[in-house]
């Protein structure tokens, strides 16, 4: 059977168990450039799905634009209010056209809390008011109308006089980006960030800042530095809360000659570290350069699950790592899809029962391709490698959220378009 009559043929079926899945639907408007999906699932059931617009814009004589570096894009969400069967009209979160520092290795990123509101964060391109110099600060913003308007954003990371721009690609005179948001269960929004304000010339690690609101985002509290050095600086973070409220927070070490693990590390509900970052395992990597591969996590009781792409394989790809004691060690469980000839950019969520683990994957001589497995708590998958079903071509950037039903919600992009649909979770 052909992939296109295989994938006609999900379109009409139903899901298992009794319960029914919509269809795969394209979410971002045909002839837009979209990418660096993220997607977020609230208490009610309602989803969320964010991505960046990278179509060309024109720039004037006197805009800073460097080289590739510069990403000029613009970030939309669309809301869904009866679980993915339809989604609102996308709506444009940032009010500065073109504003967004946003891409696939930088993902703008999207949270829900219990009330509806839905909460946004992003690197936005900046100008230094003194040096008159581009830079990279982090903004927040959010909606509390049901994702049918965003306010005006805040800028949560400060302005120094820092000048790396001779430095740092892109001639950005400082950075605050590579950031994530993530909600508490005790209602707290954390943001954190991957600042360069401490860096030398001859530096390649950043500092890790962060900043919390305890009232659904209508304020932040001034920002706090977390970690000084050791930090990769291109390596996005990822966050997510436990029952406890405490983050897990994954981030790439930089350490002596040139290896960069991925690790885990746990915040308190105040924003400390309680221990040092852990080492998810895996080959050591020693890589002269950034990685540019975020460490994914999901947490359920004293589980912590992690993957990330480690160059340092035999066969470089994902592997999956398995924490019993809330993350204070991990065990690694290996390259998740050992016949490709490369897989990368891993997502993971958990239903309380399982484990899905996506990643996107080349195998043969094809197009890169979403690919899925489900795991029990213990890390022992519970079914084969699938191919997620979607349309011919190139599919890529995977990112899952749990539905309140237990089954998963997954958004990727495909070609130029962004595509949601629902996974099985059990």
């Amino acid at each position: 059977m052909t992939r296109t009559k295989r994938w006609v043929l999900a379109l009409l079926a139903t899901g298992l168990s009794g319960t029914s899945f919509a269809a795969s639907t394209g979410l971002s408007p045909e002839g837009q450039k979209a990418a660096a999906p993220d997607i977020a699932v609230n208490s009610k059931g309602e989803i969320a799905v964010l991505w960046v617009d990278r179509a060309p814009q024109e720039k004037s004589a006197g805009e800073h634009n460097h080289d590739r570096h510069l990403a000029v894009t613009d970030v939309y969400v669309a809301v869904s209010k009866d679980g993915g069967a339809s989604f609102a009209t996308p709506v444009k979160v940032n009010s500065t056209a073109g504003a967004v520092w946003g891409q696939q290795v930088s993902r703008p990123r999207v949270v829900g809390t219990p009330n509806g509101t839905w909460h946004v964060s992003y690197a936005a391109n900046d100008t230094h008011p003194k040096l008159q110099k581009t830079l990279l600060t982090t903004h927040y913003t959010r909606s509390i109308d049901g994702g049918r308007s965003f306010e005006s954003p805040k800028v949560l990371s400060a302005i120094t006089d820092q000048d790396m721009s001779g430095v740092i690609h892109g001639g950005f005179a400082s950075a605050a980006a590579f950031g994530t948001l993530v909600a508490a269960p005790d209602g707290s929004v954390h943001v954190y960030w991957i600042d360069t304000r401490h860096m030398k010339p001859d530096s390649d690690s950043g500092a890790l800042y962060g900043t919390t609101s305890q009232d659904d985002g209508k304020t932040f509290a001034a920002e706090k530095q977390l970690i000084d050095t050791g930090v990769c600086p291109c390596c996005q973070l990822t966050a997510v809360a436990n029952a406890r409220s405490e983050i897990l927070l994954g981030s790439r070490r930089v350490e002596k000659d040139s290896f960069r693990p991925a690790t885990v590390m746990t915040l308190t509900r105040q924003d400390k570290a309680r221990g040092q970052r852990q080492a998810i395992g895996g080959e050591p990597w020693q890589i002269a350069g950034c990685p540019l591969k975020p460490t994914v996590t999901a947490v359920h009781d004293s589980r912590v699950f992690a993957a990330v792409h480690n160059g340092g394989e035999t066969t470089p790809g994902v592997i999956f790592s398995v924490s019993s004691d809330s993350g204070q060690s991990f065990k690694s469980l290996g390259i998740v899809h050992p016949t490709a000839a490369v897989s990368d950019a891993p997502t993971i969520a958990v239903n309380g029962s399982k484990v899905l683990l996506a990643w996107h994957a080349k195998v043969g001589s094809g197009p890169r391709r979403v690919f899925y497995r489900l795991f029990d708590l213990s890390g022992t998958p519970t079914g084969d490698i699938q191919e997620l079903d979607s349309p011919p071509g190139v599919a890529q950037y995977p990112a899952a959220a749990v539905r309140p039903d237990g089954n998963f919600q997954l958004v990727w992009q495909q070609a130029d378009r962004v595509w949601a649909t629902a996974v099985p979770g059990r």
